[in-house]
């Protein structure tokens, strides 16, 4: 096996890690897995650490601030990394680690993945502001109505799927990369990569997780690794024949060309390069990515007519949902029915889970949020 195909950690023993390990979970990079590997080698992990930070960047949780006493503690969230090193500094001997992914596989993986979410999960959607729950509604009405527009909505909505992988690693913040900046962002992009203390990508999972693993517990230890179903696959959406075409690739190229500069420069480190990858033009560039393959591990997209069938009725009739709410809403604050819009939606908060009108509850709950100026 080559060795941009297997990982880069920088070797530690055993017996000198004290401080915390953190991975920086970039949504559909396998980070799921990761702590699923990490949990059956009987390594304690705390995920999704973003659900107990604070407005001031502070664990709020006590039982949570306990189990971070332990210092072999692994903690995994969807946070950026400026702000986990705010709250975890590196010179308390904290470690960080990212797994990262081919771009254009990340994003269809993620579109696929809110997708199945919307057909499943409504929970998880009453925590969504509401403005990233529209967006989120109007692209996957795409992918499943006219998937050879999801490239145009995603333009139109820049910020909301694209460049995750660089924006948890708080090299963008916000706006578009410039086509004449590519290289300096390499460079950044470069530099960031060195500073964690381990990274693979997808080619390199198992061997990185067994390297992690061998770490933690030792040499002598028998690793447990589950199988792959263990992973937080998604049912694809998007037709194969249009995310392999030419057309398709460019443009999520060009939406994506801030991850493509850092998953080269990632490739470029796994190989032994020492200097950030350098590029005459945009074109040079696009010809490095793409040799990278673009597709799905399943075929049955068309022939699965009633799971796309499902969800879009879900998707359609959550949205509708939204409107009736927004409408109402608008018409309370009208007449100054304050207390009476507090109570309606406060009701829903009593709902079974297992209840029918579990997406009026969901979105509900997002209004009530927003309304009262809270996160979601």
């Amino acid at each position: 096996m080559q060795k941009s195909h297997i990982f880069h950690p920088r070797p530690v023993a055993h017996e000198d890690i004290v401080g915390h390990n953190i991975l920086i979970h970039i949504p559909r990079t396998a980070g799921t897995f990761f702590n699923n590997c990490l949990r059956a080698n009987d390594l304690t992990v705390i995920d999704h650490i973003q659900r107990f930070i604070d407005s001031s960047d502070g664990i709020q949780h006590a039982k949570i601030r306990h189990q971070l006493s332990n210092r072999s503690t692994w903690i995994s969230g969807h946070v950026r990394y400026d702000t986990l090193t705010h709250i975890f500094p590196a010179e308390e001997n904290t470690r960080y680690f990212v797994l990262l992914r081919n771009p254009v596989n990340q994003l269809i993986s993620q579109i696929n993945w809110q997708a199945e979410t919307l057909c499943g999960s409504y929970l998880s959607l009453a925590r969504m502001p509401l403005y990233q729950f529209r967006i989120l509604m109007h692209i996957c009405l795409e992918a499943l109505n006219r998937p050879q527009n999801v490239p145009n909505v995603l333009d139109r909505y820049f910020g909301s799927f694209l460049n995750n992988q660089c924006r948890s690693l708080s090299l963008m913040n916000s706006g578009r990369l410039r086509a004449d900046d590519f290289n300096l962002f390499s460079a950044q992009c470069y530099a960031r990569l060195l500073e964690l203390d381990g990274f693979s990508v997808e080619s390199g999972l198992d061997p990185f997780i067994k390297a992690v693993i061998s770490e933690n517990r030792g040499n002598n230890h028998v690793q447990i690794i589950p199988p792959r179903s263990a992973q937080n696959r998604s049912h694809p959406v998007l037709d194969n024949d249009l995310v392999s075409s030419e057309e398709f690739r460019l443009k999520i190229f060009n939406l994506q060309l801030a991850d493509y500069i850092l998953y080269q420069n990632a490739l470029g480190i796994l190989d032994g390069e020492q200097s950030p990858r350098h590029w005459q033009n945009l074109s040079a560039l696009k010809y490095d990515c793409e040799e990278l393959a673009v597709g799905q591990k399943s075929s049955k997209i068309s022939s699965n007519e009633q799971f796309v069938l499902k969800t879009q009725s879900r998707t359609q009739k959550l949205f509708f949902t939204a409107s009736v709410i927004q409408s109402i809403t608008k018409r309370l604050v009208a007449l100054q029915k304050f207390s009476l819009f507090r109570r309606a939606f406060s009701r829903c908060k009593r709902l079974p889970a297992s209840c029918r009108s579990l997406p009026l509850k969901a979105v509900s709950l997002t209004v009530l949020n927003r309304w009262n100026g809270r996160k979601c």
